[in-house]
C-alpha cells in the first residue's frame, strides 16, 4: 500500500509483501478493506491512551490536551507502517477516510475546547474533522515539511470558535 494507489493494491501483493500464506490472512481479515480499517483502529486507540514506549520518534511528546493528541496523530500519520495511513487519507481511500473521520470525530468531542459559540456542536465537530482531514492532506503533499507539533499549533490557531 506504500507503493501503489489503495485501488490497485490486491488481497495478494499484500499476501506476498507480508511474506504470509493466504489462509492466515484470511483468517484475520475477510478483505483489504477490514485490514485498512484495523490499521486506523490501532492508530486511534493509541492516539487516545497516549504516548509509551513504542512511540521512538516522539517519546517526548505531551498529549494532555486536544494539539498534543493532534501532533501525537500526525507523528503516526507519517511514520507508522511506512506512511501508509497517511497516503491513505492523502489519496482519500473511502473505507480508511470514513473510518478515519469517524475516530476524529469522537477525538474532537471528547477532547474539543470549550466555546461561547451558538453553533451547533455535531456542525462544529464536522468543520474541525473537515479541516484537520485538509491540513493533513496539506502536510503531506508539502513532504510533511513542518513538525507535528506545528501543524497541531497552527491547527489550533485555526479551531472553530
Amino acid at each position: 500500500m506504500a507503493q501503489e494507489h489503495y485501488s490497485q493494491v490486491t488481497v495478494a501483493q499484500i499476501i506476498e509483501q507480508a511474506d504470509i500464506g493466504r489462509s492466515t490472512f484470511y483468517a484475520h481479515f475477510e478483505t483489504k478493506d477490514e485490514l485498512t480499517e484495523q490499521i486506523c483502529a490501532e492508530m486511534f486507540d493509541h492516539i487516545f491512551e497516549g504516548v509509551d514506549s513504542h512511540c521512538v520518534t516522539h517519546a517526548q511528546l505531551e498529549t494532555p490536551d486536544l494539539k498534543g493528541k493532534l501532533a501525537h496523530l500526525l507523528y503516526h500519520l507519517r511514520d507508522a507502517h511506512s506512511g501508509v495511513a497517511g497516503k491513505l487519507l492523502m489519496e482519500g481511500e473511502p473505507h480508511f477516510t470514513a473510518y478515519f473521520r469517524s475516530k476524529l470525530a469522537e477525538l474532537f468531542e471528547s477532547d474539543m475546547p470549550p466555546t461561547t459559540s451558538e453553533m451547533p456542536l455535531d456542525l462544529r465537530e464536522s468543520l474541525m474533522v473537515s479541516a484537520y482531514c485538509q491540513a493533513v492532506t496539506w502536510w503531506f503533499e508539502s513532504g510533511c515539511a513542518s513538525d507535528p507539533e506545528q501543524l497541531a499549533e497552527w491547527f489550533g490557531e485555526f479551531e472553530v470558535s
